[in-house]
């Protein structure tokens, strides 16, 4: 390809491209060139004002969960809990306080081997030091 500047009687200055296009015969060049250009077009039309628009609205409607409380992302071993609640929660996939928040305490009672000391357990521990309390 190649680009020339090109200066009229106006203040600006536009520029021509020159595109050499080889074909394998299958297509002619201004075929090519056609169907490339219609692609492209195609290609970002999706981003013209109304359909971004149009998607943002789309995501506003879908429920995405975004974290309630700062304290999501912090990991249960900073709760310092004992070996037996740390290890219940562990088995069970809850590696952050935002996996723990997901659980009721009557399904978190429902874990093997968690029973209602370590419940009592996790319940004070999250009132105390984060102020959180399950519903």
């Amino acid at each position: 390809f190649k680009i020339e500047n090109v200066y009229d009687n106006s203040n600006y200055i536009t520029e021509r491209l020159f595109l050499d296009v080889w074909t394998n015969g299958s297509i002619s060049p201004e075929d090519a060139v056609s169907h490339a250009s219609e692609f492209i077009i195609d290609l970002f039309s999706s981003l013209t004002k109304n359909n971004v628009i149009q998607g943002i609205n789309e995501l506003e409607k879908k429920d995405i969960k975004s974290p309630l409380d700062p304290h999501t992302n912090i990991a249960i071993e900073e709760l310092q809990l004992s070996v037996r609640a740390y290890n219940c929660l562990k088995r069970a996939q809850i590696n952050t306080i935002g996996d723990l928040l997901e659980y009721s305490p009557e399904k978190l009672q429902e874990l093997k081997n968690f029973g209602r000391k370590s419940a009592d357990e996790v319940f004070t521990t999250l009132k105390t030091k984060l102020g959180i309390v399950l519903k």
